[in-house]
């Protein structure tokens, strides 16, 4: 089965977050794949064999207005990590939501109404339950009853449930803290749904184990739900003690009887529970420093996810600061440009001689004439030129009407070098047409 990321897409606090617990098989997949309807389905387990052995979120989906993302949890029965394993699993990810300031909407705890009798495990692993929730927050747990379909009539079923709400060593303490007892008679959305919908009236509550962790420190084996796990273990200690020195009495018994090969089987079974009471001493003792652990992973995750996304935002800084440096720039650039431009077309029309007419004129014209507008006429005496600027109008032709070139310098032809001209001659007025300027040598 492919993991899950934990963290995309990302959560926000207006969701609805609500975890599914209980023992292996009981239909907690299932359940939250008929919710989500997504094609992403998780993977159900059709036997005694887990299928979850890790904290799986479901994709989110909207219900009533409001975007609800499931978490299936494997049980504490489960058949492929010890019961301390389980704890850690849960209660890591559990931590990690909230130190993001997260906290779960509600919890549901679904329960098998097709079992016939309420065993020792089942007691034990709702005790581990409600410690790890706390009093205050089992105002939030919904116990869900389902595989009503495996009952030969509803009756029996209801009849069942009577029982289960009456034992004070299993539902009816959480019951008695606020917990409600909702039926999850058919496999249908609709039902899956309405069990959801009673969640949503729930405020988010932090669980005892959260704050237990979190806000007292506390390492996992002094939290509630650690040491009830404890408790259990050392019960279980006891029974593999017991049963070992069974074994050892019974494989005497048989060499006094010199039957070597019940001795044989005695002997290997006795093998067989004394590893399993070292492993489980050696679980108990490293509890703790596993947890410890995991914490340390996440701390280091966390902090360098969080050194990338300074990097990212300093990086894009730099690009934003780079990127005004070049637009500034580009901007000065062309301002020099243009101002390098007008300089030299200012250079140009200085430059520009106009020769004078082949008959000296009687007078001399006076220096830097004003004609109109932006057109003005000077004349050079030592080069005997005049320079002038010529304005344009809209249909391209240009005239030039100097007071003081009208001694014969315009006449039909002239000519000027550029755009082409047409001219008039004037004996008396000066007027330019004024457009845009342009500059050439004008002959006669």
């Amino acid at each position: 089965m492919a993991e899950k990321p934990m963290e995309s897409p990302v959560l926000s606090e207006k969701d609805v977050l609500i975890a599914v617990m209980g023992l292996t098989g009981s239909g907690k997949s299932t359940f939250i794949n008929l919710a989500t309807q997504s094609p992403n389905k998780l993977q159900v387990g059709h036997s005694i064999q887990s299928c979850t052995d890790r904290v799986e979120r479901a994709d989110s989906f909207d219900l009533a207005g409001r975007r609800i993302v499931l978490f299936d949890t494997p049980g504490f029965d489960d058949t492929n990590k010890s019961e301390t394993e389980i704890l850690r699993i849960i209660a890591f990810e559990l931590e990690k939501q909230y130190r993001k300031g997260r906290t779960l909407h509600g919890i549901i705890y679904v329960y098998r109404i097709s079992d016939v009798r309420v065993g020792g495990l089942a007691k034990t692993n709702f005790g581990i339950f409600r410690k790890l929730c706390g009093d205050t927050s089992l105002k939030n747990v919904v116990i869900v009853t389902n595989m009503w379909s495996r009952l030969s009539t509803e009756e029996e079923g209801l009849r069942r449930v009577d029982e289960l709400i009456g034992l004070d060593d299993f539902f009816k303490p959480a019951m008695a803290k606020g917990a409600v007892m909702m039926h999850h008679k058919k496999d249908t959305v609709d039902s899956a749904h309405g069990i959801l919908r009673q969640i949503l009236q729930n405020h988010p509550i932090a669980l005892s184990i959260q704050t237990e962790i979190v806000d007292q420190h506390k390492t996992i084996t002094e939290t509630g739900a650690g040491m009830a796990l404890d408790d259990k273990l050392a019960l279980l200690a006891q029974q593999y003690e017991r049963k070992l020195k069974e074994q050892f009495e019974a494989a005497e018994e048989a060499r006094r009887e010199r039957d070597e090969e019940t001795r044989k089987e005695q002997l290997e079974e006795a093998e067989r529970i004394r590893k399993l009471l070292e492993k489980l001493e050696e679980e108990k003792r490293n509890q703790a420093r596993q947890y410890q652990l995991l914490q340390e992973q996440f701390a280091e995750a966390e902090r360098k996810r969080e050194q990338a996304l300074r990097e990212v935002e300093e990086r894009g800084r730099r690009e934003a600061r780079a990127a005004e440096d070049r637009l500034r720039q580009h901007l000065d650039a062309n301002e020099r440009l243009r101002m390098q431009e007008t300089a030299d077309l200012e250079e140009r029309m200085r430059s520009m001689p106009i020769s004078p007419s082949r008959s000296r004129p009687s007078h001399s014209p006076r220096h830097g004439v004003i004609v109109s507008g932006r057109s003005y006429a000077m004349f050079n005496q030592e080069h005997e030129s005049y320079y002038a600027t010529l304005d344009q109008n809209e249909e391209r032709r240009e005239y030039l009407l100097l007071n003081f070139l009208s001694h014969g310098l315009t006449n039909e032809n002239s000519s000027y070098h550029g755009n082409p001209i047409g001219s008039r001659k004037s004996s008396s007025t000066a007027k330019a047409r004024l457009g845009t300027a342009f500059y050439g040598q004008f002959n006669q």
